[in-house]
């Protein structure tokens, strides 16, 4: 928490014209001191990059105007897509440690020729061996995104399939060969 004796202190001049870059809280500020704050984006789309560093052990997050969620965990830099016009910037309220094996669907789909690809692993006692692959629709493995242990937790991958022909593509988690989710992408050139 900051003290706000001042808030006109941490106000900003008018944004420039375009087509400059301008990073902003909503308001014409660079204070956030709520919970959740919207922040304004101006740019020429190209992808931006954020770097979070919390001081407090508090957990934070940035969501994009499609609904994808970014953690902010000790310094991390995110890259973000260029076209979105505002970001949320939030505390995290729901708990750390995810409660079961999960598999998301990927964002976007359909897609050209990026998308990301969200599961969570659970069980926060042990490391585990997690393997991530993408399949064409012959069965046929096309790339191997993860393959070693991974911590419990929420985890994202960006899948780049420029090289691969449009069609459907099939992803299959897999955790200790116990557990199999999978899920149908389609890749639009």
């Amino acid at each position: 928490e900051i003290e706000v004796e001042n808030p006109l202190s941490y106000s900003l001049p008018p944004k420039p014209p375009v087509p400059a870059t301008d990073i902003r809280f909503s308001g014409d500020t660079k204070l956030c001191s709520s919970d959740e704050c919207l922040i304004e984006v101006m740019n020429d789309g190209s992808p931006l990059t954020f770097e979070c560093e919390l001081k407090d052990g508090e957990s934070w997050e940035i969501v994009d105007e499609s609904g994808n969620v970014f953690e902010c965990e000790g310094v991390q830099v995110l890259d973000v897509g260029g076209d979105s016009k505002t970001l949320v910037l939030r505390k995290t309220t729901s708990p750390q440690t995810p409660t079961e094996f999960a598999l998301f669907p990927a964002h976007p789909n359909p897609f050209n020729p990026v998308t990301t690809i969200r599961f969570s692993v659970s069980d926060v006692e042990t490391l585990h061996a997690t393997s991530l692959r993408i399949y064409d629709i012959t069965g046929k493995l096309v790339e191997t995104l993860v393959d070693g242990d991974l911590s419990p937790g929420n985890h994202s991958v960006k899948w780049n399939a420029q090289s691969q022909s449009s069609g459907v593509y099939f992803t299959m988690l897999k955790i200790e060969n116990k557990q199999i989710l999978s899920q149908k992408m389609v890749l639009l050139n």
